[in-house]
């Protein structure tokens, strides 16, 4: 579910999160979501998806339990940069608003309101990033070995592009991808480890500028499929 423009004022998103310093919202797992249209809530599940929006908001995908939520986040200076410090699978604690969109139910949140409650400092090379952080900000990730999240959405014989979405539906239809190249030479020459249009993966590699082709690509290590 993706959303360009959100019909919710600066003013009351400020008015949400101080009420919310005041007052801490009930808790509500994601599974019971329904019953609290228009509510203030306090949620928490991991960190699935992530995409930021030329508008400077981001839109995540929070799952508990085997519960999907989408969440939209306006950020501001004051929301810590969570645009960059988000991984894939860690633990995040949220208040928001309950609200409906397209028939379903998503919450309306702040960078501001978003709390990390387990993410690994420690992970080093065994961090997932999202395409869209990697394809934002580029240079954090340049001569560094990362792993990357997302779909295969172009296969060719010795390279893939991988996409920050399945590009289906009412999406943004691969908003943000990046080529990902085999430069294995123990490899059999045009030889790439199996992999589908599609696919949910997490790519390993090492993230380089070809001055060739003025591209940023992904030296590919090793692949395997995405767990969450």
């Amino acid at each position: 579910m993706w959303r360009f423009v959100v019909g919710i004022s600066v003013s009351g998103i400020c008015l949400l999160y101080c009420i919310a310093g005041v007052v801490t919202p009930p808790y509500v797992a994601l599974d019971t979501i329904s019953n609290h249209e228009n509510e203030v809530i306090r949620t928490k599940g991991l960190v699935t998806d992530l995409h930021i929006l030329s508008g400077g908001g981001m839109l995540l995908t929070v799952m508990d339990n085997g519960t999907e939520l989408p969440v939209y986040l306006s950020l501001s200076p004051g929301s810590g940069g969570c645009d960059l410090k988000l991984r894939y699978g860690d633990e995040i604690e949220l208040v928001g608003r309950v609200e409906r969109y397209r028939g379903s139910y998503e919450l309306v949140a702040s960078g501001e309101g978003v709390k990390i409650e387990h993410s690994d400092p420690d992970a080093g090379t065994d961090a997932v990033y999202f395409v869209t952080q990697v394809a934002r900000y580029p240079d954090t990730y340049k001569g560094r070995r990362i792993r990357v999240v997302g779909y295969t959405c172009e296969v060719y014989r010795r390279i893939f592009y991988l996409c920050s979405d399945h590009g289906e539906g009412e999406g943004p239809g691969h908003r943000y991808r990046m080529k990902v190249r085999v430069e294995d030479e123990g490899r059999e020459r045009g030889a790439l480890p199996e992999v589908e249009e599609g696919e949910r993966i997490i790519a390993d590699g090492v993230l380089v500028y070809n001055h060739e082709n003025m591209q940023y690509e992904l030296n590919l290590i090793s692949l395997s499929l995405a767990a969450l």
